[in-house]
């Protein structure tokens, strides 16, 4: 497992930060833009303009939301040029509302899936919910956990790979449950 930056390394976490969301900043472009080399250069101006302002990423609520917002300017941006050059592109005002919507959605999944996490913890048997916030909140090491529960680490660490199943496998029920439109009541005649 590699180790997490220190919290006392901003750069170091935000380059973790970078990494963890590339994929999705990447494909965040792709849906803004057409060709694949504009989508490869867009990606590498938005990484050059977020490590400029790496310091700002340390006060964003959101990582993701907040590099979305480089990559949609960087995207009207290469939009613009190519206007400019003659090139047929979609008009820059409908990028910028889809690029707008992407991200809105974006956080209000997040909102949803939070609600849910908190409804699936608080579903879960005080046992489960002790085991995860020693291991995951506190600054207990799992070895030291299974030691004091008469353990082995692997049977821990078994244990959590469980109920993080069950709570993902709750938190999809959870929000299928909310997606499925309920049926209108027949009103007795």
């Amino acid at each position: 497992m590699a180790a997490r930056p220190k919290a006392d390394d901003p750069d170091a976490a935000f380059v973790a930060e970078l990494i963890r969301h590339q994929r999705r900043l990447y494909l965040f472009i792709g849906s803004l833009l057409p060709n694949p080399s504009d989508i490869e250069d867009v990606f590498q101006q938005t990484c050059l303009a977020l490590w400029k302002k790496r310091q700002q990423s340390l006060a964003a609520d959101d990582f993701f939301a907040w590099a979305c917002g480089f990559a949609r300017n960087e995207a009207l941006h290469a939009l613009r040029s190519h206007r400019r050059s003659g090139q047929v592109c979609l008009p820059t005002d409908l990028v910028a509302t889809l690029a707008d919507e992407f991200v809105q959605d974006l956080a209000t999944e997040a909102d949803d899936r939070l609600t849910a996490l908190a409804d699936c913890l608080a579903k879960l048997q005080p046992p489960q919910r002790s085991l995860l916030q020693r291991c995951y909140q506190g600054a207990e090491t799992i070895k030291a956990v299974a030691a004091e529960l008469t353990l082995s680490p692997a049977a821990v660490t078994m244990r959590l790979q469980r109920i993080r199943h069950a709570l993902a496998f709750c938190i999809e029920q959870t929000l299928q449950a909310a997606a499925r439109p309920t049926a209108p009541r027949r009103q007795q005649p």
